[in-house]
């Protein structure tokens, strides 16, 4: 999930909470977990949940806010730590590839078998052809990338 943080004057920006999940992690003692991220952006605050196994004591929240601090005090947020009692559930589905979870990657390969079933493979293989034919020629003329590589291609006949 993205997560909305501030408007600046270069436009809004955004962060992916996965890699604030990952970067809490990475400062956490052994045994311990971050389940959640919170980003409350108006007021640069980092919400933190962290997870502990139900057996040992609770940790000290001031050491792990410390140990937070210090690493998110450079990027401009405050961290706020919540311990939570028990281990982390993990959420079906959060170990697979992210292609996996895409609606457009379901929707193309079920389009493709299907059209292998009903055109045969030389059918399907002139669809695709044309296909990335369009795709090819809609990039160059439609895309900043395109009109570049076009205007550069152009270029080598003009010397």
């Amino acid at each position: 999930m993205i997560l909305f943080w501030k408007t600046g004057p270069l436009g809004r920006l955004w962060v992916e909470e996965s890699a604030l999940r990952e970067q809490v992690d990475s400062c956490l003692p052994e045994g311990m977990a971050c389940t959640t991220v919170q980003l409350v952006g108006e007021r640069d605050l980092l919400n933190v949940f962290v997870s502990f196994s139900t057996g040992e004591s609770a940790p000290d929240t001031e050491n792990l806010k410390a140990i937070l601090t210090e690493r998110f005090s450079p990027l401009g947020l405050k961290p706020a730590v919540s311990l939570v009692a028990g281990e982390p559930e993990i959420a079906m589905g959060k170990d697979r590839h992210p292609l996996l979870k895409s609606p457009v990657f379901w929707g193309l390969s079920l389009g493709g078998l299907v059209a292998v079933f009903n055109l045969g493979l030389s059918g399907l293989f002139w669809v695709l052809f044309f296909g990335c034919g369009a795709f090819g020629i809609a990039w160059l003329f439609l895309t900043p990338a395109g009109r570049n590589r076009l205007a550069s291609f152009l270029d080598r006949f003009e010397e």
